[in-house]
């Protein structure tokens, strides 16, 4: 079984993928809850594989066959294990040469194929230009940081730079019955940081965590350079003001996350950490939207699935606008450029709309999968656009 990420290169592996029996399974997934304990996520799951064993029984496909393509899939039905730690959606890829699967962070429609190729499009939303972004998680055991973006998380290796002893710190001045005993703020924990010169114990344990965390401060000068990539400060309450006045990093994001991160799963920081910085992931969108629309009239704008085809086989289109429900089928030869489109699937066809998409990131481009509300404005009413290089 191979995890598949949600990468671009993962989507263009995937999508030269080829056979004739190529089996692709999506459903949204439940973390806990009745659905969890009812075992809804598998039965959904077992309904799709029946129906793709009978559709490859209608293609008189041999029996053994069959049982060798779909095993891969009932196993997963047989590993209470695998359905306990779900996401909110689950794609399943197979072909006799293949077999993936995708835990996606968003539900997915309820769906199966059996066609030629893998059906990719539920997976477009993943490789748009989304802000990476990176967290600073400072806690009681000590300091991580992760690279993140809308989707994924990842613990990045700081061990070489990144300064130890904090737990000797907090262990030392006991702040954890400190911080319980005082006035919690947002997170649940500790809001109000201390300068009073009356207070000198406290300031000397201020100073002392101030002295630490330029030492992270410098860590990160060095780790993240001049990238202009936001810094979100995950800890408890208390620690936030300190760390902001010895950080010298220019894109520290004013508001972080607050609470005792030790014990969190990665997975919820993330999310927390998505919602505050929500604003951020559309701005690349924006940027884009508004690009096209100060360039409408021009050759530089279009809408033809016929011409959006042939520019993005030769790598012309900069960035390609989807509505989340455009679908047209057909058949597209990259070498002629001979194009025959169909409102409806007709035998030996594939959804052109993906095929542009596909070939948009192949040559470098963005793909932006939008619904209506947000679909960019245009002269006429259209579900598919680009805005091109040249």
């Amino acid at each position: 079984m191979i995890l598949v990420n949600s990468g671009k290169e993962t989507l263009l592996d995937l999508a030269q993928k080829a056979h004739d029996q190529s089996i692709s399974i999506f459903i949204p997934t439940h973390r806990r809850g009745k659905q969890v304990n009812e075992r809804q996520d598998q039965i959904a799951f077992k309904n799709h594989v029946q129906t793709v064993r009978l559709a490859l029984e209608a293609r008189m496909v041999r029996s053994n066959d069959i049982d060798d393509l779909v095993e891969p899939m009932e196993a997963l039905l047989d590993n209470p294990q695998f359905w306990r730690h779900q996401r909110e959606g689950l794609a399943v890829f197979r072909n006799p040469d293949h077999f993936s699967i995708f835990h996606s962070p968003i539900p997915f429609t309820d769906s199966s194929r059996l066609d030629s190729r893998f059906h990719l499009r539920p997976l477009l939303p993943f490789v748009e230009a989304f802000t990476t972004y990176y967290i600073l998680q400072i806690g009681k055991k000590g300091v991580c940081l992760y690279q993140a973006d809308p989707f994924s998380i990842t613990l990045i290796d700081t061990a070489e730079v990144m300064p130890s002893g904090l737990d000797a710190i907090t262990r030392y001045y006991d702040f954890e019955e400190e911080l319980q005993g005082r006035t919690k703020g947002q997170g649940g924990m500790a809001a109000v940081y201390t300068s009073d010169d009356s207070n000198k114990d406290q300031k000397a344990k201020d100073h002392l965590l101030a002295d630490y965390f330029r030492l992270v401060n410098e860590a990160i000068i060095k780790l993240m350079g001049t990238q202009n990539a936001p810094l979100l400060l995950a800890s408890v309450a208390y620690y936030q003001p300190i760390y902001r006045q010895v950080n010298t990093y220019p894109y520290l994001q004013e508001d972080g996350i607050t609470g005792n991160f030790d014990h969190i799963k990665p997975e919820e920081m993330h999310q927390m950490a998505n919602e505050r910085l929500s604003h951020k992931f559309e701005e690349t969108q924006q940027q884009r939207i508004y690009q096209y629309q100060n360039s409408l009239g021009s050759n530089l704008v279009s809408s033809g699935l016929r011409q959006l085809l042939e520019a993005a086989v030769t790598g012309r289109i900069e960035v390609l606008f989807l509505q989340d429900d455009a679908e047209l089928w057909g058949q597209f030869d990259e070498v002629t450029l001979a194009t025959t489109i169909h409102d409806e699937k007709q035998d030996g066809d594939e959804s052109l709309v993906e095929k542009v998409a596909l070939l948009t990131l192949r040559h470098g481009g963005e793909v932006y999968v939008l619904d209506e509300a947000s679909f960019p404005a245009s002269r006429n009413s259209v579900n598919i656009t680009a805005l091109y290089r040249f």
